[in-house]
């Protein structure tokens, strides 16, 4: 009745629900909710129960993608511990926090989390009980890795484009540890992998998970996508792809035809997180052989491609 009325009478309010044990799809798919506390987010990585999450990004794809877009999704908040005591300040909280900046919804950073405080905060606090220093370490990898990203928040808000994949391992079975995703469109093109445990594991990306897709008459259908097709690789059998690691601060150059064919093989060893943008065609001419180069250096990167 709340939900109703106000978009009645006061349509230009937002209504943002708190709710937890996974409750977050009800409030928002049968309360219509417009945004909701994603409490799975926080909970499902913190103890790396990495298959259940997925699942709830799978279920959300095969519902409708765009409720993804309704998700606030954080790392702590007034009732729970510090983001510092649930993930670290290492490799592992870097990626979660990179999921954080680049899945469709909202973004929420908690007091203190950039600069590493360790006290557990709340509002019946008035002020602060430690006596604690900016971990300017920290400070400084969240200037370099993760602030770009919040910057070209647009390239990652968005679902209409968002795909989810499938990491399989050379057995056949999927690595649920592994989240890999892509989004946007032309020279906007992202794809994250993060690999949410401590230990090694190698694997290929080729195909999407099922997601939704309206029809005009209302009803739905589930599609799959290819990795090739999710990031908009040519058909062109002489065309080679060209794009950037921003992690590793390195490019890399692929026949196209290898990843539509083959898709993306990466090995991945404890929560190694990849952010690879800048997807762009390279064809070949007589000032620039790129197929001499990609002989070159094979699967090894380098600080320019151009260069």
């Amino acid at each position: 009745e709340v939900v109703d009325r106000v978009a009645a009478e006061v349509p230009d309010t937002l209504l943002l629900a708190e709710a937890f044990w996974l409750l977050e799809g009800y409030f928002v798919r049968t309360l219509g909710m417009h945004r909701v506390y994603n409490s799975a987010f926080m909970h499902m990585l913190r103890d790396e129960d990495n298959a259940g999450y997925r699942k709830v990004i799978r279920d959300t794809l095969e519902f409708d993608p765009d409720i993804l877009k309704r998700y606030v999704n954080f790392m702590s908040n007034p009732d729970e511990e510090s983001a510092l005591e649930q993930f670290g300040s290492g490799d592992k909280y870097l990626g979660v926090a990179t999921l954080l900046m680049t899945l469709p919804g909202l973004p929420m950073l908690g007091h203190g989390q950039v600069e590493g405080f360790n006290e557990k905060y709340g509002m019946e606090f008035r002020r602060a009980r430690l006596d604690e220093r900016p971990d300017e370490g920290l400070v400084r990898r969240h200037e370099q890795l993760l602030f770009p990203l919040v910057h070209r928040r647009a390239m990652f808000a968005e679902a209409h484009d968002f795909l989810l994949y499938d990491f399989i391992r050379d057995d056949g079975s999927v690595d649920q540890n592994v989240f890999a995703y892509s989004n946007g469109t032309g020279e906007t093109r992202s794809l994250i992998v993060f690999h949410n445990r401590f230990g090694d594991t190698t694997g290929t990306l080729r195909e999407s998970v099922p997601f939704a897709v309206k029809q005009s008459d209302g009803t739905k259908t589930q599609s799959r996508r290819s990795l090739a097709d999710g990031l908009g690789i040519s058909t062109d059998p002489g065309v080679l792809i060209g794009f950037r690691d921003e992690r590793a601060s390195l490019e890399y150059i692929v026949p196209a035809a290898r990843l539509r064919d083959g898709g993306l093989r990466l090995s991945l060893d404890a929560y190694r997180c990849h952010v690879l943008t800048g997807f762009r065609e390279l064809r070949e001419t007589e000032g620039q052989p790129w197929s001499r180069l990609a002989a070159d250096i094979g699967d090894g990167g380098v600080p320019s491609l151009d260069d």
